[in-house]
């Protein structure tokens, strides 16, 4: 299969992800949980649904950017993703819903942090390997 193709299949995945995550954010909105049920909307909105939606929202920006891009790139962007989730999945599900004092880290800090430290490290690792590559051709 071709790596364009696989990235367009990606794309529209993460943007299936997207909405359900934005459904799942609002659990009792969408008529998933009943108004008095907070675990449920715990559950859903806190613990799947925000997660979800931070990182299918990066995801899908890379992939865009990753689709003008030669294919050894997306290749070593997948190789990174791949590693870098177990432990972000690990350590989300660790930290508490809700944090007792008013600067510590909560499940939601967490996500958003992680979040934004994969698309950081994403964009250093495109940029790095899309000059490399290009130095490569001009020598």
């Amino acid at each position: 299969m071709n790596f364009k193709s696989k990235i367009n299949k990606l794309t529209l995945f993460v943007l299936v992800l997207i909405v359900i995550s934005a459904i799942l954010m609002s659990p009792v909105q969408n008529g998933l949980c009943g108004e008095t049920d907070v675990s449920c909307g715990g559950i859903l909105g806190d613990s799947i649904g925000i997660p979800l939606f931070a990182f299918s929202l990066a995801i899908f920006v890379l992939l865009i950017i990753l689709r003008w891009l030669p294919e050894s790139v997306f290749r070593s962007w997948w190789r990174f993703s791949k590693y870098y989730f177990i432990p972000t999945v690990i350590l989300i599900g660790i930290m508490p819903i809700t944090s007792d004092s008013m600067i510590g880290p909560d499940r939601e800090i967490m996500t958003w942090s992680m979040a934004i430290l994969y698309s950081i490290i994403s964009l250093i690792l495109i940029l790095y390997k899309s000059f490399k590559k290009d130095s490569t051709l001009s020598n």
